[in-house]
């Protein structure tokens, strides 16, 4: 019941978060990244489909790993990315970075304490995460069991 619902909250917070997005349009477009599932670039419109999990593999290992279920532009030229993370137990995503655009994170089972631009907080299964742009942060598995959450880029029309 908890993924389902933490699915649908997902797509509620992407359609809102599209509707008052505000990206400065740019022809320029960043190279897509190695594709994890999914062969679209951010060229590509994304088409109206179901992305079944269980046709799109992970990379990585028990440790870490990924999968990426789309990454293309939506019909208005906005570039989105979505992808899965788990993490094993004590294991971080990566050092504090920063990028221009902004991402929400639904944690789907897991406790991890995410950094916001220096500040930590422990957050459960069923929280999301806004991650502004150009503010530093990252996230830490801080559980005994993997953590899984779902990430939503949202890229738009300049990245």
């Amino acid at each position: 019941m908890m993924k389902c619902a933490a699915a649908s909250f997902l797509f509620v917070i992407l359609a809102a978060s599209l509707a008052t997005a505000q990206a400065p349009a740019s022809a320029a477009q960043a190279p897509a990244p190695a594709a994890q599932g999914a062969s679209l670039g951010p060229a590509d419109v994304l088409p109206g489909k179901v992305y079944h999990s269980s046709q799109i593999p992970y990379k990585g290992n028990e440790t870490k790993k990924a999968r990426r279920f789309f990454y293309g532009l939506e019909h208005t030229g906005f570039a989105l990315e979505c992808h899965e993370t788990v993490l094993g137990p004590g294991v971080e995503t990566h050092p504090p970075h920063s990028h221009p655009h902004e991402e929400i994170i639904i944690v789907i089972e897991g406790t991890i304490e995410v950094s916001l631009d220096g500040k930590a907080e422990t957050v459960e299964a069923g929280s999301v995460i806004h991650y502004e742009p150009n503010k530093p942060h990252n996230l830490r598995n801080v559980g005994t069991t993997p953590s899984r959450y779902y990430v939503v880029e949202l890229r738009g029309r300049n990245d």
